[in-house]
């Protein structure tokens, strides 16, 4: 017969087997669908990270940059000399008539201003032509201009308050149009246009700003 003491012994030593933390958890994944993380308000779904495109001005915008006829350097050519005649014509009147210093100094004086005169008149005008440029969209005037300083004006469409075409005796004789865009806080200038090209873009910027051109 067995000894009940003894298998009462024998019994005690045996000890209950626990799971296992990692056993636990792969069942649980098993019979739990995995779930995608919670969007984060505000984040963009595109996986790049870049967001929507910036606007782009009208004259960076592939073929909308128009540029002058080359009529304009003649017509610039004498419309600088015209108005800067005056002056030295009353240059050599001081020094003819007002003794305000040396003959030398006087007529030296109306030379520098002359040669002065006469190779602004001949270099700036093809200097002011490859830099300027102009480009019409429904938002917005983009203009570059200048010589030395080359500068870039950008006049919002629904800021444009009148449009006023000029032209004098020089601007016929070449067939061009000064167009001047005026705003509530100043004005931009377009000088030497055709007059078929300034009469399309005040129809076009009249019709894009809603105003009347003051032809």
């Amino acid at each position: 017969m067995l000894d009940p003491s003894r298998h009462s012994a024998v019994d005690s030593r045996v000890e209950p087997v626990a799971l296992a933390p990692s056993d636990t958890a792969s069942d649980a994944s098993s019979d739990t669908p995995a779930r995608s993380p919670a969007p984060v308000p505000g984040a963009s779904s595109d996986p790049s990270g870049a967001g929507p495109p910036s606007h782009a001005l009208a004259g960076d915008i592939p073929g909308q940059r128009h540029r002058l006829s080359h009529r304009v350097i003649a017509y610039w050519r004498w419309r600088a000399l015209g108005s800067a005649v005056p002056t030295l014509l009353l240059l050599i009147a001081l020094a003819v008539v007002i003794p305000w210093g040396p003959l030398w100094i006087r007529w030296g004086v109306v030379g520098i201003a002359t040669i002065m005169v006469v190779l602004g008149t001949a270099l700036l005008p093809p200097i002011r032509y490859r830099v300027f440029w102009y480009a019409i969209s429904p938002t917005e005037v983009d203009i570059q201009h200048g010589i030395i300083f080359i500068k870039r004006s950008v006049v919002p469409m629904h800021r444009v308050q009148n449009l006023r075409t000029e032209r004098g005796p020089i601007a016929d004789h070449y067939r061009m149009t000064n167009l001047k865009i005026r705003t509530a806080a100043g004005s931009v200038n377009l000088s030497g246009l055709d007059r078929r090209e300034a009469d399309e873009l005040c129809e076009r910027i009249s019709a894009l700003a809603d105003v009347a051109d003051d032809v």
